[in-house]
């Protein structure tokens, strides 16, 4: 870790480096090794906060702004960073970045590395540096970094670095595949989410909804809903309502004593005969043998 320009630090700072040999060790874990925290910290209103690297860190860094302003440079462009921003910067990419001073920022900030570290980064965009975070992801995001943290208030134990590795996993997750101002899969402005008719389709299992039924819901064309749906789930709207049936059926016949017939009335299927071939196209197995594998 380089110096701070501030040598005494933020009032209400926290902020923990895993000493490298050990860092070294436990990446052997099969659990650690794809990704590794190294270096995390939480920097309230962090007044003259200043970092400069002119060769890089030796790992990729995400800086969470909470409150405030700061301000990073790459590359000779200077940028500025707000609330709700966060910035990633991958390893070996030279950079200095800092807090304004009349309006410092409030940053969680974590180092890390591994292959699935790797991955998260090459997400943006080449030459992109930054992502918006929707506004209802805070709290949630914060206790991710909290949680994080707080796994090494005890030691640097090998357990503690396992939580610590699968919670960044969590944190890098949910910040890219749940943040509603940022989708890897759909980078277009004209992304709209399909959440809504997620939720019908979940609603109206006991119905035999069409196609027509579902793009009419989404006040979509048939073809552009289709495309949507399958770009945001890897499945057809049919095939995907489908296995949602199924996977409701397999919680019936595990925690109740329906009869098949029955399980496949309350899923829209009058014919038993045909439920049962539905459930064993998608499960493997026909109702009656997964019933008897889950009271086993």
């Amino acid at each position: 870790m380089h110096s701070l320009r501030l040598m005494d630090g933020f009032p209400g700072e926290i902020m923990y480096v895993v000493p490298r040999p050990l860092l070294e060790k436990a990446r052997s874990h099969p659990l650690v090794n794809p990704l590794s925290p190294t270096d995390i910290g939480w920097f309230p209103s962090a007044r003259y906060h200043y970092r400069e690297r002119p060769a890089g860190a030796p790992e990729h860094i995400l800086i969470y702004c909470t409150d405030g302003k700061g301000w990073f440079e790459i590359a000779g462009d200077r940028h500025g960073l707000s609330a709700n921003q966060a910035l990633i910067i991958p390893r070996q990419q030279p950079h200095v970045y800092g807090a304004v001073s009349n309006d410092p920022w409030s940053i969680h900030w974590v180092h890390f590395v591994g292959a699935s570290g790797d991955y998260y980064v090459n997400l943006l965009k080449k030459g992109a540096y930054t992502l918006l975070i929707d506004s209802d992801m805070k709290a949630e995001l914060e206790a991710l970094f909290a949680a994080c943290r707080d796994a090494f208030i005890a030691n640097f134990l090998l357990q503690r670095m396992i939580y610590a590795s699968q919670t960044l996993h969590h944190l890098l997750g949910y910040l890219f595949f749940s943040n509603r101002a940022f989708s890897p899969l759909l980078r277009s402005s004209r992304f709209r989410s399909i959440d809504d008719t997620i939720s019908f389709l979940h609603n109206n299992m006991s119905r035999q909804l069409t196609l027509d039924a579902m793009a009419q819901h989404s006040q979509l064309s048939k073809s552009h809903f289709i495309r949507l749906f399958k770009d945001q789930t890897g499945h057809s709207p049919m095939d995907y309502f489908i296995q949602l049936k199924m996977q409701h059926a397999c919680m019936l016949l595990a925690f109740q004593e329906l009869r098949i017939g029955q399980i496949g009335m309350e899923l829209g299927y009058k014919d038993p005969y045909y439920f049962s071939r539905a459930f064993r196209k998608v499960i493997g197995m026909s109702p009656t043998a997964y019933r008897q594998s889950a009271h086993s």
